[in-house]
This record gives structure tokens, C-alpha cells and sequence, in this order.
């Protein structure tokens, strides 16, 4: 069996880690109209598809086949419906597929409504999450509701009122005070 290179693993410039370049490509069209980009990024922008991808790599594996089943179940639909694969299509049809999909109407995928929710919640988990584990690239998300981020304190209360501070990641904070 011949082994695929690294290289051929790469999608927008990053390395997969479980998922297959054209599952990323499907994954980034569904995050597209779950969260689209509009006068601000969307979860295609955060990298929702980096988060999933590492946390299918890592935490959750034994949901990496849940993922091929629905991915293919759903381009399945699309292309009978629509005569296309769903990422190729415009999103009105996208919107009509992932519809169907919600509520359970993609008959070669029985509890389909739960496997949007997975994606749904995962699409989120990417966009909002702490950037370390593979989304919310440069703090879209957090940006975009106006979450500080990872702080060891704040220099006033923020109760009742919006706080101000540039979001940072865990890994950008300084050290607490009297720690080496």
C-alpha cells in the first residue's frame, strides 16, 4: 500500500492530521454557512476546520468515522438533489441541504439531526475556543464578542460594563507575579 506524502496532507497551508484534504474542503463549506463571513469573518476565517481536524486527530477519534459517514451522506444528497457535489454548490442550495440534514431528511443517514449538531457544535468549538487547540485563528471569535481572552486578573471590575482589553491566548500571558 502506498503511503500518501506529507504534502498532499496540506490544506491552506497546514497540515491535516486526520482529515482528508477534500473532507477539509467540505468541512470549511459547511462552516461557511454556519457561521458565514460577513462585514466580519465567519468560522471558514477563524479556522474551524483546523480545530475539528485536530480534535478528530486527538480527543475524539472514534468520531473520525461518524464524520466520513455524514460527509459522504450528505455530498450524496446534494448531488441527487442538486446534481452537484455540496461544496460546489451556491448557498441557497448549501442552506437547503444542511436543512435537510437538520432535521433529519437524508434517508442514507439515520439520525442525521444529531450528526448536524455534532458539526454545528464543533464549527463553534472552532471559531470561539482557545486558539491553541486549532481554531479562532488570530481571536476572530473572541474578537467578535469581545472576550479579553485568557487574563490573570483585570485592572478594574467589568461589571455591567463592556471590557476593553486586546484578547489574549494562554500562551501569550506573562507570567503571574513571583512566578519563574
Amino acid at each position: 500500500m502506498k503511503m500518501k506524502s506529507q504534502s498532499s496532507r496540506q490544506y491552506r497551508g497546514e497540515r491535516l492530521q486526520a482529515l482528508t484534504v477534500r473532507q477539509a474542503r467540505f468541512i470549511d463549506a459547511i462552516a461557511g454557512r454556519i457561521l458565514p463571513a460577513t462585514d466580519a469573518p465567519g468560522a471558514v476565517e477563524a479556522g474551524a476546520v483546523f480545530y475539528i481536524d485536530r480534535a478528530l486527530a486527538g480527543p475524539y477519534p472514534h468520531l473520525l468515522s461518524r464524520y466520513t459517514r455524514g460527509l459522504r451522506a450528505l455530498d450524496k444528497h446534494a448531488k441527487r438533489q442538486f446534481g452537484a457535489s455540496f461544496e460546489k454548490l451556491g448557498d441557497e442550495q448549501q442552506d437547503s441541504a444542511l436543512g435537510d440534514l437538520e432535521s433529519g431528511k437524508i434517508a442514507e443517514l439515520p439520525n442525521g439531526e444529531a450528526f448536524f449538531e455534532l458539526l454545528r457544535t464543533h464549527v463553534l468549538e472552532g471559531v470561539f475556543g482557545e486558539p491553541s487547540y486549532g481554531g479562532n485563528k488570530d481571536m476572530i471569535g473572541w474578537k467578535l464578542v469581545g472576550f479579553p481572552g485568557q487574563q490573570w486578573g483585570y485592572p478594574e471590575t467589568y461589571i455591567n460594563k463592556a471590557v476593553d482589553l486586546p484578547p489574549i491566548t494562554w500562551e501569550g500571558l506573562p507570567k503571574k507575579p513571583g512566578q519563574s
